[in-house]
């Protein structure tokens, strides 16, 4: 799990991004962590990292905390109508990360495909967990679009709106 944070904050040097690193309690859940952003005022955008399973493939979706993701709305890009959430036990080598702090990069794992929720470039700043449960970085979310931009895994972007969804250019 340290891995990853390594390779986030390599990515994040070598792209000359700005970020600041932000330390806290475990958080298990997108509650605990509402709570401490609560606590301490801070009302920036938070990642909600989300690993599905379909047909023996494995994709990443990141969008905000708050956001329900509906898995149907995936079926056509993955392929398949028998989707589920990734459990931990494949989480761990796959990612070499836990459920609650997967990263949205960073990991060495270039075959799973990244759905990203263009909502997310919204807001000025993306907070995410770096595979270290104790620790969040915050970035700009325009950086966040340049880092993707730079990695080897597949990156699609979507809008997911109650009902309606859409895959959409960059």
């Amino acid at each position: 799990m340290t891995q990853n944070y390594q390779n986030i904050i390599k990515i994040l040097k070598d792209l000359n991004i700005e970020f600041e690193q932000i330390e806290h309690e475990v958080s298990k859940s997108c509650d605990d962590s509402k709570r401490f952003r609560d606590e301490k005022w801070l009302v920036w955008l938070w990642s909600k990292n989300i690993i599905f399973h379909a047909k023996w493939n494995f994709y990443l979706v990141v969008t905000h905390w708050d956001k329900q993701i509906k898995a149907r709305n995936f079926k056509r890009e993955f392929w398949s109508k028998d989707i589920r959430f990734s459990s931990q036990d494949e989480i761990t080598p796959l990612l070499w990360a836990t459920i609650w702090s997967i990263p949205p990069f960073g990991f060495d794992n270039s075959t799973i495909k990244i759905f990203v929720d263009k909502e997310i470039f919204e807001s000025e700043y993306f907070i995410f967990n770096p595979s270290v449960p104790t620790k969040s970085i915050r970035i700009k979310s325009t950086d966040l679009r340049k880092i993707y931009e730079n990695l080897e895994n597949e990156i699609k972007y979507f809008i997911q709106e109650e009902d309606a969804f859409e895959i959409v250019d960059n």
